[in-house]
């Protein structure tokens, strides 16, 4: 052997053998177990809200649902985005104990969503007019653990339009959805939950509706008393809104005003209501887009205004 080289020992033909008997071992799964193949991780929503022309350049992005969210007769409404799927309104919402427009039980979210192709690894976007009805779909499927693959478009089918964005006369039909639901706690919260911390530095109440239903000055529609919760600041929803027929979101500084002055403030929890939670899914949706923590008061004053033992007040 020459100075500086090294002779290349081999290992005993016994060691080979048990190095091969370690690595089949190590690459066949224990017993009971199963082997999932590897699959590419869920694609997450660029934002709270896209714009028309995200929308228009990921159109055939496979991995996209686009939903349009209305009531069942704007299914023969003869405008719809191309490639978009109907998800019929009043298939996510129901009445109980006399309240309209109350999240059904989880068995029974499931199958609408899943019929208009929502699967686990789905990025939905969602449109429909007004905007507050994509808007409760979203904090439905943000309920059901869905919404960092959920957005909304901004200006829905009006900004698609005003941009000459082609529209088709009919829905598309697509294969059904395989959607596993990972229910939040943190989304929809109860008369008792907003009770227990009404006076405390904890929570912004927003009211959603108009100013005359937030003073008491217009009544209560269908039963109960007039006014608000108290400590509830107001907060229109369609003020956020460049106007009802067009409507994307104002700009950023302007809504951002908005709500801090509704009293909205980055350590507090944003609890949304109206009065039956339609438009306060509005709300809620752009508080979220702001980056507040945020609820949704489901019953909204549709219960509380029935529940004498709940304090409620009159004017600004």
């Amino acid at each position: 052997m020459t100075l500086g080289t090294r002779r290349r020992h081999r290992p005993p033909p016994w060691m080979t053998l048990v190095l091969t008997a370690c690595l089949i071992l190590a690459a066949k799964p224990a017993r009971g177990s199963i082997s999932v193949p590897l699959t590419s991780p869920a694609q997450d929503a660029p934002g709270v809200l896209v714009s028309v022309d995200w929308l228009a350049e990921h159109l055939q992005d496979p991995s996209m649902v686009l939903l349009h969210v209305g009531m069942p007769t704007a299914r023969s409404s003869g405008g719809f985005i191309p490639g978009a799927r109907f998800l019929n309104y009043q298939e996510i919402v129901e009445v109980r104990d006399g309240l309209i427009v109350e999240a059904p039980p989880i068995d029974e979210l499931i199958g609408p969503f899943e019929v208009a192709g929502v699967s686990d690894e789905t990025l939905v976007v969602l449109y429909g007019s007004p905007a507050h009805l994509p808007a409760r779909a979203y904090v439905t499927l943000d309920y059901l653990g869905h919404g960092a693959r959920t957005a909304v478009l901004d200006g829905g089918l009006e900004a698609w339009r005003a941009a000459d964005h082609p529209v088709e006369a009919s829905p598309t039909r697509g294969p059904r959805g395989q959607f596993t639901p990972i229910v939040r706690d943190d989304v929809l919260v109860s008369a008792e939950w907003i009770e227990e911390r009404l006076y405390g530095p904890g929570i912004a109440l927003i009211d959603s509706r108009p100013e005359g239903e937030y003073t008491g000055r217009i009544p209560t529609r269908i039963g109960g008393r007039a006014g608000h919760i108290p400590g509830a600041r107001h907060l229109y929803w369609e003020d956020l809104l460049v106007a009802p027929q067009n409507p994307v979101l104002r700009s950023l500084s302007d809504v951002q005003a908005q709500f801090q002055e509704a009293g909205a403030d980055y350590g507090a929890i944003v609890v949304n209501y109206c009065y039956v939670g339609m438009r306060a899914s509005y709300t809620y949706l752009i508080a979220k887009h702001l980056g507040y923590d945020t609820r949704l008061y489901d019953g909204s004053w549709n219960e509380w205004s029935k529940n004498d033992s709940l304090p409620a007040v009159t004017g600004s």
